[in-house]
């Protein structure tokens, strides 16, 4: 029973190791060839065309943050009136066993 154990559980880690190492590997990219006339021309366009998408995500991160934040201190406040009320309820149990 031991020994089927050690087995089992052996066997899964290498499943899961197989599973992960296939999860990592990248395929190799298929690359196509392009005339050079269209890459010089393109080049400026595409790093124009980052550079907007990166001041988009930017901004979009940068939204989130602070509706994180937000939600961050509407967590902490609920955390606080939760914090409040266990120390009014240890406190009516203390004098409710005195009296």
């Amino acid at each position: 029973m031991h020994l089927l154990r050690i087995f089992i559980i052996g066997a899964a880690m290498v499943g899961c190791a197989i599973i992960g190492v296939a999860q990592t590997s990248e395929p190799t990219p298929a690359t196509t060839p392009t005339a050079p006339t269209t890459a010089a021309a393109a080049a400026p366009a595409e790093a124009a065309k980052e550079q907007m998408e990166t001041a988009a995500n930017i901004k979009e991160l940068q939204e989130l943050k602070a509706q994180n934040d937000e939600i961050l201190k509407q967590q902490q406040a609920a955390l606080d009136q939760l914090d409040q009320l266990q120390k009014e309820a240890e406190q009516l149990r203390v004098f409710s066993k005195r009296g």
